[in-house]
């Protein structure tokens, strides 16, 4: 078992400098909004194009479009 950490602990001296989390950063109030009109269909063509890089830079996001979704679709499941 020791082996095991021995090999853990050169891996992560050797390459620490390459392995970080990612912060986690709060969702801009701009970016909810825009999320809420896309989730609505009421966000123009540009401001989808900029919405979906968004979510590609930040992929974490893309739950909180589907929960807004979910929202608009009220309670009959539809």
């Amino acid at each position: 078992m020791s082996n095991t950490f021995e090999i853990l602990s050169r891996f992560l001296e050797r390459y620490s400098d390459e392995v970080e989390g990612r912060s986690l950063e709060e969702m801009p109030s701009e970016v909810r909004t825009k999320l809420s009109a896309f989730a609505q269909g009421s966000l123009s063509v540009a401001e989808r194009g900029e919405l979906a890089q968004l979510l590609k830079d930040n992929p974490r996001w893309i739950s909180m479009l589907a929960q807004e979704v979910k929202a608009g679709r009220g309670t009959d499941g539809i």
